[in-house]
């Protein structure tokens, strides 16, 4: 197991400068990458730890660390203009992680992205700016950011090419409305991914086991 930190030095605004977190396999036996956003007021370190139950022999994981813990200062279903200019840095952070998995020669689309909660938001949005054949997309407990209408106007500018998308969340979790899922999966449809929606009977604001194992099936079909 490795575990060090890169700075993410092309990451411009806010969280220029930050650390990112790299464990599992070393970069000679990468064969895969998990590149992982952690939650409001949580670290790149927690996870990775969180992520425990998905790492797999060959599979690198590398984790952005948000400025002060989070990403951006108002809530996901604020206009995107509000969260800015945190937004578009957070979205800078899931890039340099993605390049350095390249530097370690692991391609997109050996690599999957995820989140929980807002960093789930942040994976979500990055790919929406950045369509390409990724690994697989794993949403947990996050949504799209941005405004309600903003919302019902958004589409993504390019293909995902069927790449696998989870969009899991809890029944019950008070974070998660409902009808901004549907949106969202609407905006992934719409550029051809292949988006699995789960919502898990009372379960609150909390990654699920079937979750792990979804997410596990898409390092395994990487590997």
């Amino acid at each position: 197991m490795t575990d060090s930190n890169h700075s993410m030095d092309a990451v411009s605004g806010p969280h220029a400068g930050r650390p990112l977190r790299t464990a599992g396999a070393p970069a000679l036996a990468a064969e895969a990458a998990l590149v992982c956003c952690h939650g409001r007021g949580a670290t790149a370190q927690g996870v990775i730890n969180l992520m425990k139950p998905v790492s797999r022999h060959g599979v690198a994981v590398l984790a952005p660390h948000a400025e002060r813990s989070r990403w951006y200062p108002k809530p996901s279903t604020a206009p995107r203009a509000d969260n800015e200019p945190w937004l578009t840095s957070s979205v800078d952070c899931v890039a340099a992680a993605l390049e350095q998995a390249r530097a370690i020669d692991v391609p997109p689309e050996r690599t999957v992205i995820t989140g929980f909660s807002q960093g789930a938001c942040v994976a979500t949005e990055f790919v929406r700016r950045s369509p390409a054949r990724y690994g697989g997309v794993a949403i947990l407990s996050g949504l799209l950011p941005g405004s309600t209408e903003e919302l019902r106007s958004t589409t993504i500018d390019g293909s995902l090419e069927r790449t696998p998308v989870l969009v899991g969340y809890g029944a019950d979790d008070p974070h998660v409305d409902r009808e901004r899922v549907a949106e969202t999966v609407r905006v992934f449809e719409r550029a051809d991914a292949a988006v699995d929606e789960r919502c898990y009977p009372d379960v609150g604001h909390e990654v699920t086991d079937d979750e792990f194992d979804a997410i596990g099936a898409m390092l395994e079909a990487l590997l």
